[in-house]
């Protein structure tokens, strides 16, 4: 597709786009950079990354230490008493085999979701950051299209100022031309609260000032077309964050429920030993093995594995309802990107070349005489609602494909 630039009709330094001024790729880059809810984000990835090794790790292990005294409550002392004695030990509790195993699939899969919602955030703040940028794009633009086609309506009624002033014209051209000019101030207006709306939502993404300059914009080229339908649902299905968060917590979900059914029927066992130090007598040791039985199952153990029942249902629900959404908006967002394209091919192959000669054989034939006011005015407001049409049909269909990205991970706009 061709340069989204303006029409050839009275070139300024303020329609030109300019070569080196801030990408839409580098405001990118610096958002990622610089955002703090992405940084937010990953930190609880780490976070959650951080558990795994603990779910798997034995429980820490007790040491006892005391003595038994005989006619004295005092520590350590009637230690020749035939009962009194030192005694050091350690206990370690052991989950049954496989629990710990689970705990820790369990938590990689919960850290693998947390993951992608990091990478969704990413995507999100990304796709953000390119509206924004559109969208500042467009008013810019508009703008420049504005002060150059006011210049020309200044012009036009010095002329017919002039022209009356000899009597070679109606006093209402002049003030047709300045109405004109009123009505243009009025747009100007809007367009200078939809840039500032725009740089200020670009500027919150960048984590900077609200009115934090960008500079001078580099020229915006057309994308090229997205693909198919069903291929966008195909490359969501394989790249969506949101879908594949939703895989990650059911294969936490259905490995907690299995954890939660090995709980249920699983004694938990401890191992301990103890040395007794006894003055009167020969040392000793005691072992040992204590096993927690899950004998109150019906009442505790039972409704675990419901809990995680339930929100295993409840995380395939969400998937499904997730990849309908992400569906929907794909198909919309193809919609708008197609028809956007269609309407941009028609300005560039006939209403932004019609317009401009319509205005440019308006203008001269004018200055002659050979044509009336307010056919010149119709010429001039012709060509301005076309461009800035133009210019909006660009953002939006750049705007479109950043939306397609989100859910893809494949890059349609630059």
């Amino acid at each position: 597709m061709p340069t989204a630039s303006p029409p050839t009709h009275i070139q300024t330094p303020h329609s030109e786009p300019n070569e080196g001024g801030a990408t839409v790729s580098s405001l990118v880059d610096a958002a990622l950079a610089a955002n703090p809810e992405i940084t937010a984000m990953r930190r609880e990835f780490d976070a959650a990354r951080a558990r795994v090794p603990q779910q798997k790790a034995l429980p820490d292990p007790m040491v006892t230490f005391g003595n038994n005294t005989q006619g004295n409550p005092i520590p350590f002392s009637g230690l020749r008493g035939d009962f009194s004695e030192i005694y050091a030990g350690a206990s370690q509790d052991v989950p049954w085999f496989g629990i710990r195993r689970l705990r820790g699939q369990v938590a990689s899969a919960e850290a693998e979701a947390r993951f992608q919602e990091y990478a969704a955030t990413v995507r999100r703040i990304t796709a953000e950051v390119k509206m924004a940028y559109y969208d500042f794009y467009n008013a810019e633009r508009a703008l420049a299209v504005i002060k150059r086609d006011g210049d020309i309506l200044d012009k036009m009624a010095q002329v017919a100022e002039a022209r009356y002033s000899v009597g070679k014209a109606q006093q209402v051209d002049a003030i047709n031309a300045r109405v004109e000019i009123t009505e243009l101030l009025h747009r100007q207006g809007e367009l200078e609260i939809k840039r500032s709306t725009a740089l200020a939502q670009l500027n919150t993404l960048l984590f900077r000032d609200p009115e934090t300059p960008v500079g001078a914009l580099a020229p915006v080229r057309l994308s090229a077309e997205p693909p198919p339908l069903e291929e966008l649902y195909r490359l969501a299905s394989e790249n969506a964050p949101e879908i594949q968060q939703q895989r990650r917590l059911i294969d936490a979900s259905s490995r907690a429920v299995r954890l939660a059914e090995r709980e249920a029927r699983s004694p938990e066992v401890g191992l301990s030993f103890t040395y007794h130090n006894r003055p009167a007598f020969p040392d000793y040791y005691t072992y040992g093995i204590t096993v927690r039985l899950p004998l109150y199952a019906a009442t505790k153990q039972r409704y675990a594995i419901e809990e995680q029942s339930a929100n295993l249902a409840a995380a395939r629900s969400r998937l499904a309802s997730n990849d309908n959404l992400i569906r929907n908006r794909l198909r919309d967002a193809r919609v708008r990107a197609m028809t956007t394209a269609r309407l941009i091919r028609l300005h560039d192959q006939g209403l932004l070349p019609q317009a401009t000669l319509a205005l440019e054989s308006s203008l001269s034939t004018y200055q002659v005489g050979q044509v009336e006011f307010l056919t010149v005015l119709t010429a001039v407001r012709r060509a301005l609602d076309v461009e800035l049409r133009y210019y909006e049909l660009v953002a939006d269909y750049q705007k479109a494909l950043a939306e397609m990205e989100r859910y893809t991970g494949v890059e349609l706009s630059r």
